[in-house]
C-alpha cells in the first residue's frame, strides 16, 4: 500500500482492510479535522506501532452542548486531505452521521462518575457522554487494535479510557503528548479562529499553568491557585476555570501527591480553549 486511501463509510473501508493477504494491525486517530502538527504527531507515533493507520474526520455532534459552537467550528476538509496525501499506510475515513450512529446502534452508555460532574464535565454537561459514544463507535467499526490521543485533553482521555474498560473494547488506548508553539500555545483546531492578536493574548493560558507547575512545591494548592488566577487576570482572557486536580481521580490535588495536573478554561474573544500541564 503507498499513498493514503480516502474512504466515506466504514463498509468500504472494512472491505480495503480486508483486501491485504495478511491481517494489518490498526491504529486509529479520531479526529473532528481541522488538523494540525498535534494531529500530525499522533498519525506519525501511531505510524511507528501498525501497519495501518486510519484517520476519522468527523465532527461529533453529540458532544457540543452548545449550538453556536458547532456551528462555528473550523471544517476544511480539504486542507485536511492536503496535509495526509504525504502519508504511507493512512487511510481516512469521513463518514456520515447516520454510519457513526446507526439504528442499531452498538454502544451501551457507560457511567463516567465524577469525570462527568467535575471541570469540562461540570462546564459542558452531556459533552462526555457524547465523547464516548463517538469514540466507542469509531473504534468499534474500524476494528482498531490501538487508538491514539493528545494529552492536551487530559479528562477526555480518563473519559476513554473509563468507557473502554466498562465497555470491554479491546482496543489499547495510547496517550501522546500535547504539540506547543514556541510561546508554549498548544496546538488547537480552535486556534484557527483567532486573530493574531488573539492568538498572542492567549499565551496567558500557558503562562499560567507554567507558574502553577514551578510552584507548586513551594506553597498550599489554595496558594498557589489564588497567584494563578492574579496571574491570568493581568491578561485580557475570561476564565472560565483553573483547578489543580490529581490526575487520576481529578479530585483536588493535595500536598505530596506525585501525579498532579493543572487544567485551565478560557475564552479568547468567544473561542473556548483548554489546556494542562502534568507534575
Amino acid at each position: 500500500m503507498t499513498g493514503f486511501q480516502t474512504f466515506y463509510d466504514f463498509g468500504s473501508l472494512q472491505r480495503f482492510i480486508s483486501s491485504f493477504k495478511k491481517k494489518p494491525s490498526v491504529g486509529v486517530v479520531p479526529t473532528m479535522g481541522a488538523l494540525h502538527v498535534g494531529h500530525l504527531s499522533l498519525i506519525d507515533r501511531a505510524l511507528n506501532e501498525n501497519d495501518l493507520v486510519v484517520v476519522t474526520i468527523f465532527v461529533n455532534p453529540k458532544q457540543f452542548n452548545n449550538p453556536k459552537d458547532l456551528e462555528n467550528y473550523p471544517r476544511v476538509p480539504e486542507s485536511d486531505l492536503s496535509l495526509l496525501r504525504k502519508y504511507e499506510r493512512v487511510a481516512v475515513c469521513l463518514p456520515e452521521e447516520k454510519d457513526v450512529y446507526p439504528s442499531e446502534d452498538p454502544y451501551t452508555q457507560v457511567s463516567l462518575g465524577l469525570l462527568d460532574l467535575v471541570l469540562e464535565g461540570e462546564f459542558r454537561p452531556g459533552h462526555f457522554a457524547g465523547v464516548a459514544h463517538v469514540v466507542h463507535n469509531l473504534i468499534y467499526f474500524i476494528k482498531a487494535q490501538s487508538a491514539y490521543f493528545g494529552l492536551k485533553d487530559l479528562q477526555q482521555l480518563s473519559v476513554i479510557r473509563r468507557m473502554v474498560s466498562e465497555t470491554q473494547l479491546p482496543v489499547k488506548v495510547v496517550p501522546c503528548e500535547t504539540v506547543r508553539d514556541e510561546s508554549g500555545m498548544a496546538l488547537s483546531s480552535r486556534n484557527l479562529l483567532l486573530s493574531k492578536d488573539h492568538y498572542r493574548d492567549a499565551s496567558i493560558i500557558f503562562k499560567t499553568l507554567d507558574f502553577v507547575r514551578k510552584n507548586i512545591k513551594k506553597s498550599t494548592r489554595e496558594e498557589i491557585l489564588r497567584q494563578a488566577v492574579e496571574l491570568f487576570n493581568s491578561g485580557s482572557l475570561k476564565l472560565e476555570y483553573l483547578e489543580i486536580i490529581n490526575q487520576d481521580s481529578f479530585a483536588p490535588y493535595k500536598s505530596g501527591d506525585t501525579n498532579g495536573a493543572c487544567c485551565i478554561a478560557a475564552y479568547c474573544n468567544d473561542v473556548r480553549l483548554i489546556d494542562n500541564v502534568l507534575f
